[in-house]
């Protein structure tokens, strides 16, 4: 919610949630339409976490809860496809500080 507030305003930037299959439910659902998310982020299924996989982002001994969700993750891709910032974290409390994020995309051209 911080990064879609810190960045509303930039009209060329595209967010892209990506989530396990199992992580789409109606309380996840509910969450995204009473936050108002769908006008500036997509979600994305990821069936059987292939993506999560792929990134490396596979959390390596989930609860059973966890299965194939990914740690939080933030990439910044330029309009080429070339990741330009990647922030993996561990820890689902701690997220990335919108400022890091600013200054990440000021050198992005």
């Amino acid at each position: 919610m911080e990064l879609r507030q810190a960045f509303g305003k930039v009209d060329d930037l595209v967010i892209f949630y990506v989530m396990a299959e199992n992580q789409i439910n109606a309380k996840t659902l509910r969450f995204i339409d009473e936050g108002q998310l769908r006008e500036r982020v997509y979600f994305i299924s990821d069936p059987e976490s292939r993506v999560i996989s792929d990134l490396g982002l596979r959390k390596a001994d989930p609860e059973p809860i966890e299965e194939g969700v990914a740690h939080p993750a933030t990439y910044l891709i330029d309009r080429r496809g070339t990741i330009r910032f990647a922030d993996v974290r561990s820890d689902y409390h701690i997220w990335i500080d919108p400022q890091t994020i600013a200054a990440a995309l000021a050198r992005i051209d």
